[in-house]
């Protein structure tokens, strides 16, 4: 079938859309990991039909999912996008040309954008029972035509693909089979025994060596008759000899030879314990046969009689125990079976009680919804039918509790007369049901949240894998997550240092810093993958489960190139023109120096207060430039310090004389108290540049006729500095920028007491830059003390 014929295909949803989804779930495919297998059939799908792009899609109620691809980086799309969701509309190959000129898909944007579609042929996925799970597709992107022999081979590779899905869903049932049956084995009450062909003792269950009292080595590889009595044997040969006319040996032929009568033999036998006593059993013995009922051994189950009252009490204890009902239901064909026996949760299952189904089994079908009841009956005969485990999920009207989700397991047990008796169980899951529904609920709304974000985000498991990209994420690295090694994370990705020259180390990068144990905090970083280079702080996380147990990492990442590239601008502004300021405004504050001091000649009065204020402004501009070009060094790294080992009071009493003009403009007195004996490696200009900025800040905030007190204090490591006034305190607003570039705490502060705004700034970064720290201690209203911490000397040495 091609684009031509339109009037084949209808995009209306069919009536069986349920169950064909259901059908797609059966098969647990969707989101699972890339397989060799179905690769394959891609790869030999584009080389057959000669096209750049191929894919298995599955198709469920909101997108296509792509179990594998060739030529394609995204693994699903919506469905009402998808040239797959008309493919399943019909029965045989989908054909488009030439995806523009047909109406139908001129507009999509699988045709006008990424993948640019132009010519599609899929042949539908269709299972066993008639449903179209999804595609085998081809896409190029050029008009084109498939040869009939293309087309031939689509569609046969398509049921080819179908061959595959059941035989992966048979493999996981058959592995889930053998450990079911294991766990049975192995929990099973009753002595179980496995032989070889030859009567051997293969494999016997914790139950058969607390009955017998041999070590299962013990037993393994001896003769299976060793347990009986001889005189037994000889008396079961005897007679089974005068039965069918033939001579039997009182050997394990004894056992095997009714087995060709009745496929299983059950009989009370003694079998010999280890100490010598007979244990009385009801033993069962069935042969084990292949899928090509070739003989592989026997069974021998063996059921302690002693035991029998003990253990049915204690099977109605366990009972009691189980969360759900256990029960035996016994089939014979051309019947409707019976339940020998319900454990006393069928109330809660069901609403009835054991001895109501004992016989009929139309009380519990009446409960059963309406809508699962035929498919429920398909099931039971399917697996009474083959004689294999039964399972599955449906729905019940309980009379009280209402609507219930219950879960059916049973194990089948051949009996001698032909008849099945199986063992199983019943359990409530109205409750998982509705959490996972929940679960389903949330991990959808979790994926439309990270889609949203404005910040990128990735996340990998305890191993290391990369498991989580989302959009933003994915386009700044121009790729999904891969299966890169930890290691390789930061070359994979094209991960750098700031300076967007140095490569990042694979133990610097965040989300590896992240994944062994450490919290990393607005970490920044600049990523290559583009053209132009993006520059993001990263923050990222370990990842606990509930137990404390490390299940992987997280980062986030938020994008400040914009903000970079605008730092960078008004740098090099306030660079350019600081520089060109500086000259006019020292020649203009010199000029005007001159003329205030009468180095000129008399000034009248009147314009005597007018150059002193012109003076005072061309000081506090200058001042600025200066501030502002220290900054710009500061940020550039071109500041120079000159560092010494010198003793810490002298550079205290320098900054105190170089200071108390300043002071005394303001009316206030500076006093330097309980100097400590100490030795800094610093930088004497710079160390008095931060006094003076400390010293002034105090001065002006002081009122007059207060003090400004100047101390140090040494601890084992480092010396404080401290500068105390008077003044009205650090307002609670200001404190957390008040370190920032042109911080006032009011607007009127310039204007008020003059300065500007970069001083504390200037502090912070020189005092780092000596190896130190700088902070503040400050109540409203009752001044503040700043303060700056160096190391001493010694341990300066002792470090370096």
């Amino acid at each position: 079938m091609d684009a031509r014929d339109a009037d084949a295909q209808d995009m209306n949803p069919h009536d069986n859309e349920p169950s064909r989804l259901a059908a797609l779930l059966r098969y647990e495919i969707l989101d699972t990991p890339d397989e060799h297998d179905f690769d394959d059939f891609t790869q030999l799908a584009a080389y057959i039909c000669e096209t750049p792009i191929a894919l298995i899609s599955l198709v469920d109620d909101r997108r296509q999912w792509f179990k594998s691809r060739v030529g394609l980086d995204v693994s699903e799309t919506p469905r009402e996008i998808a040239f797959c969701a008309h493919t399943i509309q019909g029965d045989g190959i989908f054909e488009v040309d030439d995806a523009r000129q047909d109406a139908r898909f001129a507009d999509n944007p699988l045709v006008t954008a990424g993948p640019a579609i132009r010519f599609y042929a899929g042949a539908p996925l269709t299972s066993p029972d008639g449903h179209n799970l999804g595609t085998l597709c081809v896409i190029d992107r050029v008009p084109r035509t498939l040869r009939p022999e293309q087309r031939e081979a689509l569609s046969r590779l398509a049921r080819q693909v179908i061959r595959l899905f059941e035989e992966r869903l048979l493999t996981k049932r058959f592995a889930e089979q053998a450990a079911l049956q294991h766990a049975i084995l192995d929990s099973a009450t009753s002595a179980v025994l496995v032989t070889q062909t030859d009567g051997t003792v293969a494999r016997l269950n914790p139950a058969a060596e607390r009955l017998l009292g041999y070590p299962a080595e013990t037993l393994r590889g001896r003769p299976f008759t060793t347990l009986f009595a001889a005189a037994d044997l000889q008396r079961r040969a005897g007679a089974l000899t005068r039965e069918s006319l033939r001579p039997i040996a009182a050997d394990f032929s004894t056992l095997t030879a009714p087995l060709a009568r009745s496929g299983s033999d059950v009989r009370e036998w003694q079998l010999r314990h280890r100490d010598g006593h007979l244990v009385p059993v009801l033993l069962t013995l069935s042969p084990i046969l292949d899928g090509e009922q070739r003989l592989r051994g026997y069974l021998a189950i063996a059921y302690d009689l002693t035991l029998q009252a003990q253990l049915q009490l204690r099977l109605q204890q366990i009972a009691a125990q189980v969360p759900g009902m256990l029960f035996q239901f016994h089939w014979r064909k051309g019947t409707a079976g019976a339940f020998p026996y319900a454990s006393e949760g069928i109330e809660q299952i069901f609403g009835l009680r054991p001895e109501q189904i004992a016989d009929d089994l139309r009380p519990i079908f009446a409960v059963v919804h309406p809508d699962d009841r035929q498919r429920v009956l398909a099931t039971i005969r399917e697996a009474a039918g083959s004689v294999t485990p039964w399972h599955f999920e449906h729905r019940v009207l309980h009379p009280t509790r209402g609507q219930r989700w219950i879960e059916a397991r049973a194990t089948p047990l051949p009996q001698s007369d032909g008849s099945v008796l199986w063992h199983g169980l019943v359990t409530d899951i109205t409750e998982r049901k509705a959490q996972q529904a929940e679960l389903d609920k949330q991990q959808e709304m979790n994926r439309r949240l990270l889609e949203a974000l404005s910040e990128g985000v990735i996340a990998c498991d305890a191993q290391g894998n990369l498991t989580l990209f989302n959009d933003l994420a994915r386009q700044w690295h121009g790729r999904d997550a891969a299966p890169v090694p930890p290691e390789q994370w930061a070359s994979v990705y094209r991960l750098y240092q700031p300076d967007e020259q140095t490569p990042l180390a694979p133990d610097q990068v965040p989300l590896f810093r992240a994944l062994h144990g450490e919290r990393v905090r607005n970490m920044e970083l600049a990523v290559l993958a583009g053209s132009t280079p993006r520059h993001v702080l990263v923050s990222a996380d370990p990842l606990f489960a509930p137990d404390g147990s490390q299940i992987g990492a997280v980062a986030v990442l938020h994008d400040i190139t914009e903000r970079k590239r605008i730092e960078r601008m008004r740098r090099e502004f306030v660079a350019t023109v600081s520089h060109e300021l500086r000259t006019p405004v020292t020649s203009i504050a010199g000029s005007l120096g001159l003329i205030s001091s009468g180095v000129m000649g008399e000034i009248p009065a009147h314009l005597q207060e007018l150059l002193d204020i012109a003076y005072q402004n061309s000081q506090r501009l200058s001042e600025l430039v200066n501030d502002l070009l220290d900054m710009d060094k500061l940020n550039a790294g071109q500041m120079r310090f000159e560092f010494r080992v010198q003793a810490l009071q002298p550079l205290l009493e320098q900054a105190l004389r170089s200071n108390a003009g300043y002071a005394q403009r303001y009316k206030v007195s500076y006093r330097l108290s309980n100097p400590a004996d100490a030795l800094v490696r610093v930088d004497a200009l710079r160390l008095q540049q931060v006094l003076s900025n400390l010293l002034s800040n105090a001065a002006k905030y002081s009122p007059p006729g207060q003090e400004v007190e100047l101390s140090s204090i040494r601890s084992d490591e480092t010396v404080r500095v401290s500068v105390r006034d008077r003044g009205p305190g650090v307002a609670e607003a200001f404190r957390d920028r008040i370190f920032q570039k042109f911080a006032q705490a009011d607007s009127s502060d310039t204007r008020q007491r003059g300065g500007t705004g970069l001083g504390l700034a200037i502090s912070k970064e020189l005092v780092e830059r000596m190896g130190g720290r700088i902070g503040f201690d400050s109540t409203p209203g009752q001044g503040a003390c700043f303060w700056f911490e160096l190391p001493l000397a010694d341990r300066v040495k002792e470090t370096k």
